[in-house]
Parts: C-alpha cells; sequence; structure tokens
C-alpha cells in the first residue's frame, strides 16, 4: 500500500513539474526568445513632397526629424518611386520586396509579416499593419506560408478589427471605426475628415505599442492626405501634426525597456505628389518620382546623409535581414552603406 502511495505520489510530482516547466517555457521561453529578436517599427508617410519636407530650406514643416531626429541615423535623400505614383504598390513593394507596376495588384509572394511569424511562431499580436492601403483582397497565403499576409491589420480598406484590439479602444473609438465605413460609402469620390481618421488610427496604434509590445509593425500616416480637399493649409498641418507624431514614438522607443536599444526605426514616404500638390504625382515606371527614408537603431551610423538611389523593395530586404528571415529571391537589396561597422552579422534569434 506504501508502494502504491509513493508511486501515485511520485507520478503526481512528475504531472506538477512537468507542468511547471511547460509554464515557465511559456513565460519565460517565449520572452527569451523574443529578446534575441530586434524590434523594427516601420512608419511610411502617405503621399509626401521633398518641397515640403527635406528640400525644404527652412524645415518648418517637420521641425523635430530635421532638428533631432534625422542627426541620430542614416538619411536617404533619393528614394526612388519607381512604381506607379499609388499607395498600393508601394505598400506591397515594401512588405513583399517585389516591384509592382500597377494601381492594385494582389501579392505575389509572401509579405515579410509571414516570414517572421513562420520562422519564430510569435503571437498574432506581435505583427501589426495599422492605416496600410490593404484589405484581404490583396493577401497571399499558400500551404507554405498559410499566416495572413498582414496580420493584426488595421487598414481603412478594410474595417475588421480584431477582438484584441477591440478589447483595449473606448467606446468613442468603437463607434469611429464602425461608422466611418458608412461615411466613405456614403461619398466614395471624396474621403471624408482625414484629419479625424488620422488621429483615431494614431491613438489605435499608440495603445497597440503600449499593450501588445509588437515585434513588428507597419505604421501609415494617412494625415496628409487631406492634400486631396485641396487645402495647402491643412496638408501642411497635417505635415507637422506626423512630425510631433513621430517625434512621440521616438520618445516612447527611447524610452521603453522593451524596446530601448533593440529597435530599427524606418521612416519612408511612400510617393510624392504633383507640382500643384493635391493629387498623385502622374508619373510612372518610365519617370519615377524621388522622396527619401530614414533609419535608425543600433549599429546604424549617425548624422549621415546619403544620395544614391535606394528603393523601396530595399526596406523589405534590410527588415528581413535585421528579423534573421531568408526569403525568396527578390527585387531589393539591404542596405549595408547605413551601418556603423561594415555589415554586422545580426542573431538569427531562434531555431
Amino acid at each position: 500500500m506504501k508502494s502504491l502511495k509513493l508511486k501515485f505520489g511520485l507520478a503526481l510530482l512528475l504531472v506538477i513539474f512537468s507542468s511547471f516547466c511547460v509554464t515557465s517555457y511559456k513565460l519565460y521561453g517565449q520572452d527569451a526568445l523574443e529578446e534575441k529578436i530586434p524590434n523594427v517599427v516601420i512608419i511610411t508617410f502617405s503621399g509626401v513632397r521633398n518641397t515640403e519636407t527635406i528640400e525644404d530650406p527652412t524645415h518648418q514643416y517637420i521641425p523635430n526629424l530635421w532638428g533631432r531626429i534625422f542627426k541620430e541615423g542614416v538619411l536617404y535623400t533619393n528614394l526612388v518611386a519607381l512604381n506607379h505614383q499609388f499607395h498600393m504598390p508601394v505598400f506591397h513593394a515594401i512588405n513583399t520586396g517585389m516591384t509592382y507596376l500597377v494601381y492594385a495588384y494582389p501579392s505575389r509572394a509572401p509579405s515579410i509579416f509571414q516570414y517572421v511569424s513562420k520562422k519564430y511562431g510569435l503571437p498574432k499580436t506581435k505583427l501589426w499593419s495599422v492605416g496600410s492601403w490593404f484589405n484581404q483582397d490583396y493577401a497571399l497565403t499558400t500551404d507554405d506560408y498559410p499566416q495572413e499576409t498582414y496580420p493584426c491589420a488595421l487598414s481603412f480598406m478594410d474595417f475588421n478589427m480584431s477582438k484584441e484590439l477591440k478589447d483595449i479602444l473606448t467606446k468613442q473609438e468603437l463607434i469611429f471605426w464602425e461608422s466611418f465605413p458608412d461615411l466613405v460609402e456614403k461619398n466614395p469620390e471624396k474621403w471624408p475628415n482625414w484629419d479625424s481618421l488620422g488621429e483615431v488610427q494614431y491613438q489605435m496604434f499608440k495603445k497597440i505599442l503600449q499593450k501588445f509590445k509588437p515585434k513588428l509593425i507597419h505604421y501609415v500616416l494617412n494625415d496628409v492626405e487631406s492634400a486631396h480637399a485641396d487645402s495647402f493649409a491643412r496638408y501642411v498641418l497635417a505635415l507637422r501634426k506626423c512630425d510631433r507624431r513621430i517625434s512621440e514614438i521616438w520618445e516612447f522607443i527611447e524610452n521603453d525597456p522593451y524596446y530601448k536599444d533593440n529597435t530599427y526605426l524606418i521612416i519612408d514616404v511612400d510617393h510624392e505628389r504633383n507640382r500643384y500638390y493635391m493629387d498623385h504625382f502622374e508619373s510612372s515606371y518610365p519617370n519615377p518620382g524621388k522622396v527619401w527614408m530614414y533609419i535608425h537603431g543600433p549599429d546604424i551610423k549617425k548624422g549621415v546623409v546619403i544620395q544614391r538611389p535606394v528603393y523601396h523593395t530595399d526596406i523589405f530586404a534590410t527588415v528581413a535581414y535585421l528579423m534573421g528571415v531568408k526569403t525568396h529571391a527578390n527585387d531589393g537589396k539591404i542596405l549595408k552603406d547605413c551601418f556603423r561597422k561594415g555589415f554586422p552579422k545580426i542573431s538569427s534569434g531562434g531555431p
């Protein structure tokens, strides 16, 4: 009888110990894995001209970017908008590394989100796309990459919202997001109130950073789309607002223990506007536009300006390198000249 009780006791201890090990791995093993993977925050301006930003001698609309942030990293002044001058092809280029020459086209390759998700098995809430120009009609899923192309997407082209995000939003934010599609449907030729949309998206973005601590997040500053309403004042005021937001994001990354010293911040512009400023630039592949991008983080040079041509597909290649994932053959090249000490080896962060 004692022998039976002893065996039962040992078996119970084994079950408890095994459960403790599994729980500890879930709690601490995942944390250890995440610590090895760099964080990447991509911020994209949605349609901004160089004339109001880096080529403006006063830099009055981007005082934080020009006066402080650009001094801490590398500014590429010749980001070639090789694609048709519109949002969707550029966002595909950034996220898949493939050059798209048409207005809107479904993905032909997995996204950087899918590669990171598959390699590391991160929770879905660690990968976000906020304010993008995508809906799931553009998504690519295959047997090898069954994950959503843009997981946890929050797009004004696709108003579906995850339960995780709904749980942390205020009642007013939910009402706005649920009501906005009706406003668009009533006036599809002229989107209503870009300012309100941009503000709500920014509040959501901040909550996502604070609550979920994403490893990879792509946030789009859509406020400058107010230029379509033919109000130069709203357009440049939106630029200043975006400049302040980036400064706030910068401060958060620099001071938050999860992000400090382990985060790469990439800021880019998807396309420029026409000479008048109101609409998209008329050029396409034979006559590409020129915008800019910036990168900051561990091992990145400080206060350097690089004028050689770079491409949106290079952002994909560089992010894939930083996050230690192997991808399909793509059109991008790693931005090797932004690193301080040659071309450092990045830890794969996992198996």
